[in-house]
């Protein structure tokens, strides 16, 4: 089944997508590793695992870790998230180990928080820890091992929903005496 647009506006205006934050941690890899390394996000299709030293990136979880605040403005709420995203980042071919080693060093020191602070001027993306690094077996397309090294990263996102919403801005209150209530209930 193929999607289409349908063509129809959102009416709910996003600041921040699962693209945006992947890009943002895809700008990161590039900054820290070997020029020519390929950072590309995992579960594709039908597309050819790229020669010599690459990067995979898949969201593995999404939990929220705060309640939803809400902001109004004029003929608007915005309700915002904060979520807690888990990334696995595998690393494949020679040099995996050194370069998972680099990875999880540097996205736990200070040089991530000023990395994703320049990246997402923002605020909303942010590093939090990354998990230590473990070897997977990886069995190529010709039936070999090649090295290949994985961590979890885990990362603050923070998503802003604003949506319209309807206000009353007057109302018009009648009297109603409780005795002429009480006798209109009674015939």
């Amino acid at each position: 089944m193929v999607q289409a647009d349908s063509g129809a506006a959102d009416p709910i205006a996003t600041t921040l997508s699962e693209d945006d934050v992947t890009a943002a941690l895809r700008a990161f890899l590039l900054s820290i590793l070997p020029a020519g390394t390929e950072v590309r996000l995992g579960q594709q299709n039908r597309v050819a695992a790229p020669l010599g030293l690459f990067v995979l990136m898949t969201i593995v979880v999404r939990q929220q870790i705060a309640t939803n605040g809400s902001k109004y403005g004029t003929d608007t709420r915005t309700v915002s998230r904060q979520e807690h995203l888990t990334v696995q980042v595998s690393v494949f071919g020679p040099g995996a180990g050194d370069m998972i080693e680099r990875i999880v060093t540097l996205f736990r020191d200070t040089y991530a928080c000023q990395f994703f602070k320049q990246e997402r001027p923002q605020g909303d993306v942010s590093p939090l820890y990354a998990d230590d690094p473990r070897q997977t077996g990886f069995v190529n397309g010709e039936h070999q091992y090649e090295d290949n090294w994985n961590a979890d990263l885990h990362l603050q996102a923070n998503y802003r929903f604003t949506l319209p919403q309807q206000f009353a801005d007057s109302a018009h209150i009648d009297l109603i005496a409780a005795e002429a209530a009480s006798n209109e209930t009674q015939s």
